[in-house]
């Protein structure tokens, strides 16, 4: 009997425990605040998962006035088979908390999932005022915690169905360009959004967001995307490159997908490509230094479709230069140099010789290139006798310089103790020189007239030989301040030559030899005598009188001062006539340093004085002139000319009649 009344009692427990726990339709589920609204798995928004998440207990029914009911909201992870508590309130009587205070709002705490993801539950029970041992229990309201974007922890795949070339002509067609998202593993795939940026280079870490975002939408199903054209042409005719992000319906991102480039060449495309040209490997059939120092150019002949932001790449040899634009080249033919180091870098200075080298070129668009039709042939020819020489130019700086010596000992100039001597230039061989290896003296730009230095192959390493440099090579340049002479190196079968650096010196070894001045107007009398008469006069600015000119020289240059004297004399041609004397002086003009300076000597003061009749009928003039040469003033030779200034015939006519007939 114990074992039945036993058996009943426990029934009655489990009956009432039954009882005290049910979920009760008048109890509506709580509400989760921040929830994505019209999300069925109570999916939060990710910028809400980092706090605690707002929750509204309803109002509930047979509420005391002054009695209180417990509230208990508990939540169910994945974990768990049971609910487990969360917190526990009394809630006030209506008294106290009138029922237009609710909803409550209360929190589940951040603790609770901070470390958790994916979907659990929550409800509340709210225990009877008249009976403790009766709960009602609501309905569950589920929370979904999403922290992870799609695809992560991978990172998604480029963009595909780029075309190859993207061309002015597919942007009309299309209205951009076509492409597709890479298929990806998502739940509720249907409310990813994309978002696509378009860069014009490579983005260089995965936290560059690209600055132009071209499109931000959700994703179709299809995931078919259009780039559309007005991005595209903003950046123009380069290599663009695509990325994308994928966000989840919580908002979370996943990794930047893999870059995709585009091959974008606007406009007309490049045609009608000619071979390039080489000048220089043509005037004599093929470059040498001397070609490097001009320098090198290849030339591009215009083609179809140019723009001046089209590229050009010039193949030489096997050097690839640098991109240019043909917009810093232009006109047609584009003339683009190749510098010495490519030049140089062409050619095996091992093997030597003649060397044959392909020089191409190709025209990029963007980046999408066109190659010439065909290369061009060149021959270099770089090497040297003697020794290297990094520099396209002749001049060998490891080369020995001149030691020059004139004939009175000095190394430095050449002066009037010098003139009809010969001077002597010294140098020291290289240490790899060979038989008839030749070394030919240059003065002042011109070879000397001594035979050239021939190696003969005895010589030793660095040893000194001499060249005279003549005195009828000397005096062609009498005046110089730093004449410069070098010697070059050539060998037979080489084709570049060599020189030294130059040797300076200073030259004057001219005496100085001014032309005399000169009387137009004298009549010759024949026995090298010349004479003022009365013909020989003539007008200048009202006054008569004769002209004395001085020529045209080497010396006579505009700017120059130059002094003019003049002296007329007696009949015994030493006794000065008073009063009698000019000394003048005035600069040279453009005109006179070409014509020659005239002088005028006024007849009534400086000729007249020679007649008095019935003493003298006849006297004597002087001229000379002086100018400034290198800074010492130098003077040409008198010259004299015979004074007979009166009438042969007529009564009263013993002086020149003035004005003239």
């Amino acid at each position: 009997m114990a074992r039945s009344y036993d058996a009943s009692k426990a029934e009655q427990v489990r009956k009432h425990y039954r009882e005290s726990r049910f979920v009760a339709v008048d109890l509506r589920p709580p509400a989760l605040v921040d929830g994505i609204p019209g999300d069925a798995d109570g999916l939060m928004p990710h910028d809400k998962v980092s706090a605690p998440l707002e929750i509204e207990i309803p109002l509930f029914s047979d509420r005391h006035g002054f009695v209180p009911n417990l509230l208990t909201v508990e939540w169910l992870p994945a974990s768990s088979s049971e609910y487990l508590l969360v917190f526990e309130e009394d809630v006030p009587g209506s008294v106290t908390l009138p029922d237009d205070q609710f909803p409550l709002r209360r929190q589940l705490p951040l603790s609770l999932f901070q470390n958790y993801e994916g979907k659990f539950e929550f409800h509340y029970r709210v225990r009877n005022w008249n009976d403790h041992t009766i709960e009602r229990e609501s309905p569950p309201a589920p929370v979904t915690i999403d922290r992870i974007g799609p695809v992560r922890p991978a990172t998604p795949e480029a963009i595909v169905g780029v075309p190859a070339l993207v061309t002015s002509d597919i942007l009309t067609r299309d209205g951009g360009v076509k492409c597709e998202i890479p298929d990806f593993t998502e739940d509720k795939k249907e409310f990813v959004r994309v978002v696509v940026g378009l860069m014009d280079k490579p983005p260089e870490s995965a936290a560059e967001f690209p600055a132009l975002v071209v499109i931000d939408e959700l994703l179709d199903p299809s995931r078919q995307i259009l780039i559309p054209e007005r991005f595209i042409t903003a950046i123009g005719s380069k290599l663009q490159y695509l990325v994308y992000y994928l966000y989840d319906k919580a908002g979370n991102r996943s990794e930047r997908s893999y870059d995709r480039s585009i091959q974008v060449a606007l406009g007309e495309l490049p045609s009608g490509l000619s071979p390039c040209e080489v000048p220089l490997a043509d005037d004599d059939g093929f470059i040498d230094r001397a070609d490097g120092v001009m320098p090198v150019k290849v030339h591009i002949p215009e083609y179809t479709g140019w723009q001046t932001t089209d590229g050009i790449v010039i193949e030489f040899g096997n050097q690839v230069l640098a991109r240019t634009s043909v917009g810093g080249h232009l006109e047609f033919p584009l003339k683009i140099t190749i510098p010495w180091g490519r030049v140089s870098a062409a050619y095996d200075f091992l093997a030597g010789g003649a060397q044959d080298i392909q020089v191409d070129y190709r025209v990029f668009r963007g980046d999408f290139p066109v190659r010439s039709p065909a290369p061009t042939s060149a021959t270099l020819i770089l090497e040297l006798p003697g020794p290297e020489n990094p520099n396209p130019e002749p001049i060998n700086p490891v080369l020995d310089v001149i030691r020059f010596l004139s004939f009175r000992g000095s190394d430095s100039e050449l002066t009037i103790g010098d003139i009809d001597e010969h001077a002597t230039a010294f140098f020291k061989l290289p240490d790899n020189v060979v038989a008839n290896d030749v070394f030919t003296i240059t003065y002042n730009n011109r070879v000397i007239s001594s035979a050239p230095y021939i190696v003969n192959g005895s010589e030793t390493p660095n040893q000194e030989v001499s060249r005279s440099i003549p005195w009828d090579d000397i005096k062609l340049t009498p005046v110089m301040t730093g004449l410069e002479m070098f010697y070059t190196f050539t060998r037979p079968g080489f084709v570049n030559p060599q020189e030294s650096r130059r040797t300076a010196i200073d030259v004057l070894v001219e005496v100085v030899d001014l032309p005399e001045p000169i009387f137009p107007r004298a009549v010759n009398l024949g026995g090298g005598y010349k004479i003022f008469n009365c013909t020989s006069l003539e007008e200048g600015s009202g006054v008569w009188g004769v002209k004395v000119h001085i020529p045209a020289s080497n010396y006579l240059k505009e700017g120059v001062w130059v002094k003019f004297h003049w002296q007329t004399y007696g009949p015994d041609g030493t006794t000065p006539l008073p009063d009698t004397t000019i000394e003048e002086e005035r600069q040279v003009s453009l005109a006179e340093e070409s014509a020659g300076m005239d002088w005028f000597v006024a007849y009534d003061t400086y000729l007249k004085p020679t007649y008095v009749p019935g003493t003298s009928s006849s006297g004597e003039g002087k001229a000379m002139y002086s100018l400034p040469v290198r800074g010492v003033d130098e003077s040409s030779e008198w010259e004299d000319v015979i004074i007979g200034v009166f009438e042969s015939t007529g009564s009263g006519n013993d002086h020149c009649v003035i004005p003239r007939p």
